[in-house]
């Protein structure tokens, strides 16, 4: 099957592709952005996927001396070729292949396939996951979509959380944060999610440039 080509999938987009090419446009000068993406049936059934999965606690403490990221999550990254999480990670690669190549001129000429997908799993009062950047072998687009909870994808400056920016999760919304090589740049944005005062779910889709390692 070819990027072009409409995978069968249980999980609809509510983007258009001219809808998503107007947010791509904008992703370059603000370096993240929230829109809906799914319906309240979709995240349902993706609610339930996550919920039959197998999970493990993040290791508490990662990263080098001085560049520590303190973690407060279970996850999950056995996701079945069947499952409708891969559904949404291949109808969103076709979502995104078709807004691209409206904009004048694409973001991401190399290409972006959600090839990296892990499920996020919070319970309310966890401290969450400290400032940190995405590892650059994550490239083009970082897609965050929320399936349960309300919180904020918060961007910095620094480690330190200096000049927070607050960009809204609920469920079925997805945020989107630049990654390098969007737009030729290699930004890769410090963020973090802080202070969950419910439970949360949420699935990370990524174009991993090295998915065998």
């Amino acid at each position: 099957m070819t990027v072009s080509e409409s995978p069968p999938t249980l999980v609809s987009l509510l983007p258009s592709a001219r809808e998503l090419a107007q947010a791509l446009a904008l992703l370059q000068e603000r370096e993240a952005l929230s829109l809906p993406l799914i319906d309240a049936r979709a995240t349902a059934t993706l609610l339930d996927a996550c919920e039959r999965l197998t999970y493990r606690a993040a290791r508490p403490l990662v990263g080098p001396a001085g560049q520590e990221v303190r973690q407060d999550f279970e996850l999950s990254m056995d996701i079945g070729p069947d499952d409708p999480i891969r559904q949404l990670a291949a109808a969103l690669t076709v979502l995104t292949t078709e807004a691209r190549a409206l904009l004048p001129q694409d973001p991401v000429p190399e290409g972006l396939v959600f090839n990296d997908l892990i499920v996020q799993r919070y319970v309310a009062g966890s401290a969450g996951i400290t400032p940190h950047r995405d590892h650059l072998r994550y490239r083009g687009i970082v897609v965050l979509v929320t399936l349960l909870g309300r919180s904020e994808l918060l961007l910095c400056d620094d480690r330190a959380g200096s000049n927070p920016r607050g960009f809204p999760m609920a469920p079925g919304v997805a945020t989107l944060m630049l990654a390098p090589g969007y737009g030729g740049g290699n930004r890769r944005p410090f963020h973090c999610v802080a202070k969950l005062s419910e439970p949360r779910v949420s699935l990370g889709l990524r174009h991993d440039t090295r998915p065998a390692s």
